[in-house]
């Protein structure tokens, strides 16, 4: 039982963590869309460093 156990939770790591990669790097994506959708918007954005 104690191994059925173990294995369940080592597969449940697994899994949590492969979804994690995944929204992650869904997210980063549709991110760089939208920066690049808003670079052909017609207007720009000027960061200025105060000293």
């Amino acid at each position: 039982m104690y191994a059925v156990t173990k294995a369940t939770q080592s597969t449940q790591r697994a899994v949590c963590m492969l979804l994690s990669v995944a929204i992650v790097t869904l997210s980063l994506t549709f991110g760089a869309f939208g920066v690049q959708s808003m670079e052909h918007v017609g207007y720009s954005v000027t960061v200025t460093q105060l000293q």
